[in-house]
C-alpha cells in the first residue's frame, strides 16, 4: 500500500533528483514484491531447488528488503541531526548500485558443501566478498560523517541509534563475506556463529536504526517532547550491551563449536556440552534486549498518551 502514494508523490513532484534515501526505499518497495512472488510460487521449485530457493529469499529479504530501509533512514536522519551533508554523496550512490549488483546472489553460501551446484557456490562465494566494496563505501560515508561531528553524540539519543546501527551494519556485512570464504564456513556451518551474525545485522543495524527513526519521528508527529529523556538513553545503553553481549558471547561459542565438531576424536555431544556456557551468555543478553523493548514500550505510550488539563 505505500508503494502507491510513494510513488504518486515522486511522479508529481517537481524535483528533478531524488535523495539516496529514496532510492533505497524505492528499491526496498520493488524487490519485495519480486522476492515474495517467486519465493513462494512452490511449483517453480522441487528438491534441492526448494533449498537454494529458501537460502535466495531469506538472505534477500534481509539485504534487498530490511538492509534498504535502515540504510535509508540512516542517510536521512545522519546529516539532519548533525546539521551537514554526509561526507560524500557520490560514495552513497555506489554504495546503493553495489548493493543492487552484488547482494542478489550471496544466500547460496550458506549451502556450501551441500548437494549444489558448484558453479553456483562459487558464484555466491564471488558476490559475498564483492558485497565488501559497497559496505566499505557506505561504512566511509557513515563514520566519517558521523566522526566529524562526534561531539553530537553526547546531545543526541537518536544520533546514538543511529551510529550503533551504521557501525553494526558495517561489522555484520564485513562479517557474511568472511562468512562466505570456504576455509572459515567449514568451521562456522551448522554453528550458533550463524545465528550471532544473524542478529547483530537484523537487530544491531535495523532494530537500532527504526529505534532511532521512532524516536526521532514521535515528538514531531504528536507534538510533544518525551516526559522521561533520560529513559531514552536507558534504553540505548539496555539495548546496545544487550546485542553486544548475545552477538559476541554466541559468535564465540558458535566459532569453539565449530572447532569441536572438526575434532576427529570428538562428539557432537561433546560440541553441545561446549555451548552450553555460551547459550547462558546469550540468554543475559537476550533478557537485557527483551528489557530495553518495555523501556521503549512505556517511553512511547507514554509520548502519545495525551496530558490531563488542570482543572481550574
Amino acid at each position: 500500500l505505500p508503494i502507491f502514494p510513494l510513488f504518486r508523490t515522486i511522479y508529481l513532484s517537481k524535483e528533478e533528483h531524488l535523495y539516496v534515501s529514496m532510492w533505497y526505499i524505492i528499491a526496498a518497495l520493488i524487490w519485495f514484491p519480486v522476492l515474495f512472488i517467486i519465493a513462494n510460487s512452490h511449483f517453480l521449485h522441487s528438491g534441492v531447488e526448494q533449498a537454494i530457493a529458501n537460502w535466495w529469499f531469506a538472505h534477500n529479504v534481509l539485504g534487498l528488503w530490511v538492509t534498504p530501509l535502515g540504510l535509508g533512514i540512516v542517510y536521512y536522519l545522519l546529516p539532519k541531526i548533525i546539521g551537514h551533508p554526509i561526507a560524500s554523496y557520490q560514495l552513497s550512490l555506489f554504495g546503493f548500485w553495489g548493493l543492487a549488483l552484488f547482494y542478489s546472489q550471496v544466500g547460496m553460501h550458506h549451502l556450501l558443501g551441500g548437494p549444489i551446484p558448484t558453479w553456483l557456490g562459487n558464484l555466491s562465494v564471488v558476490m559475498s566478498v564483492g558485497m565488501a566494496i559497497p559496505v566499505i563505501t557506505t561504512a566511509i560515508n557513515h563514520h566519517v560523517s558521523a566522526y566529524r561531528h562526534f561531539h553530537v553524540l553526547n546531545e543526541s539519543v537518536v544520533l546514538r541509534f543511529i551510529v550503533f546501527g551504521a557501525m553494526s551494519y558495517t561489522v555484520s556485512s564485513l562479517q557474511g563475506s568472511l562468512h562466505s570464504l570456504r576455509t572459515f564456513n567449514y568451521t562456522t556451518h551448522f554453528t550458533h556463529w550463524t545465528v550471532s551474525h544473524a542478529h547483530l545485522g537484523l537487530y544491531g543495524f535495523t532494530t537500532m536504526v527504526l529505534f532511532g527513526g521512532i524516536y526521532y519521528a514521535l515528538p514531531r508527529l504528536v507534538g510533544r517532547n518525551f516526559k522521561h529523556p533520560r529513559l531514552l538513553n536507558l534504553h540505548f545503553w539496555v539495548a546496545a550491551t544487550g546485542i553486544i553481549i548475545y552477538a559476541v558471547g554466541l559468535g564465540y561459542g558458535g566459532w569453539l563449536q565449530g572447532k569441536e565438531l572438526q575434532n576427529v576424536n570428538g562428539s557432537f555431544e561433546q560440541s553441545v556440552r561446549l555451548t552450553m556456557p555460551y547459550l547462558v551468555v546469550r540468554s543475559f543478553g537476550g533478557t537485557l534486549m527483551l528489557l530495553s523493548h518495555c523501556l521503549m514500550l512505556y517511553n512511547v505510550f507514554s509520548i502519545l498518551r495525551p496530558e490531563k488539563e488542570a482543572v481550574i
